[in-house]
């Protein structure tokens, strides 16, 4: 009997003998038919490629989503950094206002100084990367004392406007209450523009000047004032008179209130005063304070003035 015969009659529950246990440990696939072992490699081949496939799309797959974070990432950089640069440059805008028999002292970010008058109104824009343009919008009076700029750039209260006041660094009474355009000149010197017959006009201010615009004939009328400073008694809402004859405080008054004075002959008077004269928003006030000072009798009607 051969050893393969041997084989076959041996008990199952028996161990087998070393011989055999060499032969199961021999290459399964060296004992398959030929087109078994060629079905179990391309089945081996198959899986591989499956797996190669599957962490090749793995690898893509997270390559996208890298991708998609990376251009969400730099999207939302690109808007905050929008948002930042809006913030910057975006203009904000100050506005301050006065009420009435009310004065009020700002210093602007570059440093001038604004005193306004009662009922006035100033605004300014700024912002945080450009700073403060030195431009303003000004409706009522106000007093302005303008700081020089280092780099000589001009101060501008109410661009384009009937009436326009180009300075760098001087002071100065201007009134913007229409119909009244106004100013008064106190040191240093102004380019005022305003609106002609003749088109968009400029000229050149001298101090103790007042410049007024006729807005109804767009023509403006010029007066020299010896002291101007007096001008500016609204400041302390009270006019100071040093042995004051009744014209002299008449001129300064109508000057302040921009009243009209009908041409006429005042009575004579040896009568001077010495004191304090209050200013009101009200000129009919102050007319009337006048009268019991000096005893006569004034008329305050439709702006207009009359002495009896």
């Amino acid at each position: 009997m051969t050893k393969d015969n041997f084989n076959l009659y041996q008990d199952g529950n028996e161990e087998p003998l070393p011989e055999f246990v060499e032969a199961g440990n021999s290459d399964f696939v060296d004992q398959l038919k030929m087109e078994e072992q060629q079905a179990l490699k391309k089945k081996i081949f198959k899986g591989i490629k499956s797996g190669i496939r599957q962490h090749e799309e793995k690898l893509k797959s997270k390559k996208r989503i890298l991708h998609r974070a990376k251009i969400a990432a730099s999207i939302v950089l690109l808007v905050a950094a929008n948002i930042g640069l809006w913030q910057t440059l975006k203009s904000k805008t100050q506005t301050y206002q006065t009420g009435a028999n009310e004065t009020l002292e700002i210093k602007l970010p570059d440093g001038s100084i604004v005193l306004m008058n009662s009922n006035s109104s100033l605004t300014y824009s700024y912002t945080w990367a450009l700073g403060f343009d030195r431009k303003v919008e000004l409706t009522g009076e106000a007093y302005f004392d303008i700081a020089k700029d280092t780099n000589s750039k001009r101060f501008v209260i109410n661009e384009g406007e009937m009436m326009e006041v180009e300075v760098y660094g001087t002071e100065f009474n201007f009134k913007n209450q229409h119909p009244v355009h106004k100013l008064t000149l106190i040191e240093g010197s102004v380019k005022l523009g305003y609106q002609s017959e003749e088109g968009n006009t400029s000229r050149m201010v001298v101090p103790g000047e007042t410049i007024k615009l006729n807005v109804e004939n767009h023509q403006i009328e010029t007066k020299k004032v010896a002291d101007p400073i007096r001008l500016l008694a609204w400041q302390n809402r009270k006019l100071r008179m040093q042995n004051e004859s009744l014209e002299d405080v008449l001129s300064i008054v109508t000057e302040l209130y921009d009243i009209e004075f009908q041409v006429q002959k005042i009575p004579p008077t040896t009568q001077l005063i010495s004191g304090s004269l209050p200013l009101t928003d009200n000129p009919n006030e102050v007319i009337e304070n006048i009268q019991v000072l000096f005893d006569t009798k004034i008329t305050l009607e439709q702006n207009s003035l009359r002495i009896q």
